[in-house]
Formats: C-alpha cells, structure tokens, sequence
C-alpha cells in the first residue's frame, strides 16, 4: 500500500523525462518514507538500488561493487568481483548511461561518507568528469538531516551545486494519513494521526489493530511493542547527550512553552537551552510559534511539533511503571484514557489548518491565504488574555476559525464569541469564519451560520471527505 507522495513522485518523473545527468537529493527524518518513495519511483526503470550501512569503507566499496556489477552486468563483471576504487566503480557506471537512461540510488549516503569522508569530493569529480554528458539518474538519499543539508547541499559542500532537484520529504498531512486507519472509527481515525503523526511506519504499526485503544496498548504499553522505545531509539542515534534532549522534550510536552519555563523545569541555564531547542527544531522535533503577525522574540512559544513525540513523552514516562509489571490495560485506563481529550485538542487544531492548507491550495476559499497560525494576546478594553485558533489574511480578507473537540455540539455562543474575538486584529479587512467541530453543530448555530452568509461549519463527515 503506496499512500500520497503524489507531488513528490510527479516531481520526480518529470526530472526523470528530461535530457542528460539528474542528481536528485532527498532526505529527510528516519521512518518518513523516503525509501518507499524512491522504490515506487523507480518501478519498471532500470534501477541499481544501494543501501549503505554503517561499516568501513573497504567492505563498503566492495557492497556497492557488487550491486552495481550485478545491476549493470557487462563484459568486466564476469571476471572482477569488486573494484579496487570509487572512482572506479563511478567511472564503470557511466559507461553504461552514455546512451541509456539509468537509475543509480545511494540510499542512506552519510554512511557510507562517515566511513570514506573524502566521498563526497570524489563525487563531486565524478559527476564533473563522468557523469556530465550521460543519461545517469543519480538519487542521493540520506536520513541524518543534518548530513544532507551540511555535507551535501549547503556551499561549502564539495556536492554543492551539483544537485538538479532536492526533496525535503515531510510527514503526511492528516488526510492521508488515516488512509491507513480505514479499520478504524472514525473520529478514532484523527485520533490515530494525533499519537503517530504522519510516518508511514508508525501508521502500518498502528493499523494492524482494529481501534485506537488497542493499537495504543499493543504498540506503546508493552515492551515487544514497534513503537515503545522508538522516540528514545531515534534520540540515541541522532544526539550526544539524549538525556539532557529527553529531558527538553518532556518539559514541553508536559506543558511548559518558553524558554524560561523550560530551562527552569530540566535545571539548565536559559542560554544553554536555547542550543538545545535550536538542535531539536532543525530535526523538527519542536517548532517555534510566534501570535500571527508577530515576530518579536519575547513572544515565542516552544511546542512538539512531531506528534509521536509529543504523546509519548506526555503520557508514556509516566506509565512505565505498569507497563513493567506488563499490565498495559491498566496504563491505557490510569494513564492515558483520563487525559487524552486534552491532549487532542491542539492536534485537532492541526488537523483544522491542514484542512484550511488543503482548500487553500484547491482556490475554494474566498482568498488565497499567506499562512494560517494561532493568535494570543490581551483584550486593551477587559485586559483579559483571548486566543483565536486560527487566523489567516490577504490583502483584501481574513479568516478565523475556531477548533472544538469535545462531546457536545456547539452551539450559537461560539459563533459570537470567535466573531468578537475576531476584531482585536485585521479590522481593515472583510472576514470569514471558520467552526470546526467533531461532534456537530446546534441547529440554531447552523440557522445562524446560513444567515450570516460569512460562515462555515465543518464536522466530522466534512474532515473525512478530504480522505
């Protein structure tokens, strides 16, 4: 089962048509999908597929050897099994894409460059030297983002400049998403994206059972389970210090959002911890929130932006215990059940301005929007704090919606409320609003959202059909 990626994969077989040398680079974080990616790519094309490990550069060169000669046999591999260089397995492979178009994939390059460092300007003399003037589809591929975009692509790169096309692969959106919670009840679908974000690993984990409650204890509160230690793993192999990083991560998750907070909760200096939040929003772990229209520093947030990370340093430290007595039903009851209604509720904003993206993106709103975030600050007439769970403007129009998951329908109040919220800011401006709801609307609030004519009403049934 192949879900989304249709942009990426458009992008790559209009590159793919088009004449002479192609150096794709895509990258991105672990378990995100970019090898599934390249795979479909490269269907029913001639294809020499390497996936590098972490070993030394002699056996290295002798793997690749072996997949290049046994991808492209000619005359030399019946009597060579290894080449005595890399340069020499480049120069072979370009012999063969002088008059064909041939796919050549590196997966998982950075391996292979920590055990030769000097690859990367050997490379670079490959393409200079044998590559230009040949139909080779080089693909790059790499999941220490920081590798990729230091070693590969950034100036100071031997690489740099050489690339034709970068793809930054992104988790799925929602939508595609709970394509693979189809099992699932509905409103249980959202839910799944909320504690597995949009990795296609994490998704065919959860999946394979038949509701939330169930994937939730088999997958995270039991100890053979695929994602019970998976954020901790993914934190050994990407930090130094994943203790301190651990600790960050939890201290936000648990509900403190600036720096201040932050430092405070894990007991380190305020300075030190804003290279700490640097680190972890470059691997987009976290993510920095500024109120729309704001750019001023003494208002930043910090959120967990990763949404398995975010769930699982919310409830999973906490429940470690129980599940060490292997008692995973007890966990999800105590542990999780109680509190996971809360915790959805900024997911749900999420799933609201990806809702908004996709629309935005399709010209069915009454203006092409330039971003959609939150709002916060003070009324300057009750001096109260208020919020707006999404704000979008253009030159002409703005839009505000409001996001509640809740059981209950919302009722005429909401309406009001959000409308005079709504004039705090953007008062130039014509305005539309936006309710969000997934458990329905009064029928004196949709009476009034006709009436208003400004108005939409989006549930359940409206979310899904985006699927």
């Amino acid at each position: 089962m192949f879900i989304g990626r249709e942009s990426e994969m458009e992008q790559l077989n209009r590159l793919y048509g088009e004449k002479g040398f192609q150096m794709p680079v895509v990258y991105g974080r672990r378990r995100v999908g970019k090898t599934r990616l390249i795979s479909e790519f490269c269907r029913n094309k001639k294809t020499v597929f390497f996936t590098a490990i972490e070993q030394n550069d002699t056996e290295a060169l002798r793997m690749f050897s072996e997949a290049v000669l046994q991808g492209l046999p000619g005359m030399q591999s019946s009597f060579i099994t290894s080449f005595d260089s890399w340069d020499s397995a480049f120069r072979y492979a370009a012999e063969f894409a002088k008059d064909e178009r041939i796919i050549l994939v590196i997966d998982e390059f950075p391996y292979l460059a920590s055990g030769n460092p000097s690859l990367p300007s050997i490379l670079q003399k490959a393409i200079d030297h044998y590559f230009a003037g040949t139909s080779l589809f080089l693909i790059l591929c790499g999941s220490s983002m920081s590798f990729m975009e230091n070693q590969v692509l950034d100036y100071k790169s031997p690489l740099y400049g050489r690339r034709t096309a970068q793809f930054k692969i992104q988790p799925l959106d929602c939508f595609d998403s709970i394509k693979f919670l189809s099992r699932w009840k509905k409103d249980e679908r959202f839910q799944g994206y909320g504690i597995t974000g949009g990795i296609p690993q994490y998704l065919l984990a959860a999946g394979r059972h038949g509701s939330l409650k169930e994937a939730v204890r088999e997958e995270f509160l039991t100890g053979s389970g695929v994602l019970f230690e998976e954020p901790a793993n993914l934190m050994k192999q990407e930090m130094r210090e994943p203790a301190v990083y651990n600790s960050i991560i939890r201290a936000i998750a648990g509900g403190a959002s600036r720096q201040a907070e932050i430092s405070t909760k894990v007991g380190i200096p305020s300075k030190s911890v804003a290279n700490y939040l640097k680190v972890l929003i470059d691997l987009e772990i976290l993510e920095k929130q500024y109120p729309f229209g704001e750019t001023n520093s003494r208002k930043v947030i910090y959120r967990v932006k990763d949404q398995l990370f975010r769930f699982w340093y919310r409830f999973l430290p906490g429940a470690l215990p129980l599940i060490g007595m292997g008692m995973p039903e007890e966990a999800f009851e105590k542990m999780i059940s109680p509190f996971f209604s809360d915790y959805f509720g900024p997911v749900f904003e999420d799933i609201c301005r990806q809702y908004l993206c996709r629309k935005n993106r399709q010209k069915k709103l009454r203006a092409v929007y330039h971003q959609f975030s939150r709002w916060w600050g003070t009324d300057p007439e009750t001096r109260q704090q208020e919020e707006i769970d999404i704000v979008g403007s253009d030159a002409e129009w703005a839009l505000f919606g409001e996001c509640k998951w809740k059981s209950g329908k919302i009722a005429q109040g909401e309406l009001e409320k959000l409308q005079r919220r709504s004039m705090l800011l953007l008062r130039d401006k014509k305005r539309e609003y936006y309710l969000f709801s997934m458990s329905g609307f009064t029928g004196g609030l949709e009476k009034q959202a006709k009436q208003a004519g400004n108005t939409t009403l989006v549930g359940l049934e409206d979310l899904l059909r985006e699927v």
